[in-house]
C-alpha cells in the first residue's frame, strides 16, 4: 500500500469525524450569507495588504491596522463567522492530534 493511499484513508477517517461535519456545514452557512461572506474576504483583502506591505518592508499605516482590527471586531459580532471561526479551531485541534500521533511513531 502506497503513503498516497494511507494518506485518502486518513483523509476518509477525518471526513468522518464531528469536527469536520461542523467545519463543512459553517462553511457552507457562510456562503449562504452574504454579509457574512463579504465580511470575511473584506478582512482577508486587509490581512492581504497588511502581509504584502510588510513583506516589502514598508511601513504598515496606523488607518491599514485599525480598518483590519476593526473588522475583526465586526467578524465576532457576526453569528455566522464566529461559528466558522469555532469549527476551524475544533477541526484544526484535530489535525493537531493527528500531526502528534504521526510525529510519536516517528521519534
Amino acid at each position: 500500500m502506497t503513503l498516497e493511499t494511507k494518506a485518502k484513508e486518513l483523509a476518509e477517517v477525518l471526513k468522518e469525524t464531528e469536527e469536520y461535519k461542523e467545519l463543512s456545514s459553517a462553511q457552507t452557512r457562510v456562503k449562504l450569507d452574504p454579509e457574512a461572506e463579504d465580511l470575511l474576504k473584506k478582512l482577508q483583502n486587509a490581512q492581504q495588504q497588511l502581509q504584502n506591505a510588510q513583506a516589502e518592508g514598508q511601513q504598515v499605516q496606523p488607518e491599514q491596522v485599525q480598518e483590519y482590527q476593526d473588522l475583526e471586531g465586526q467578524i465576532r459580532t457576526n453569528l455566522t463567522l464566529t461559528n466558522l471561526l469555532k469549527a476551524q479551531q475544533s477541526f484544526g485541534e484535530v489535525m493537531n492530534r493527528v500531526q502528534e500521533a504521526i510525529g510519536e511513531e516517528l521519534f
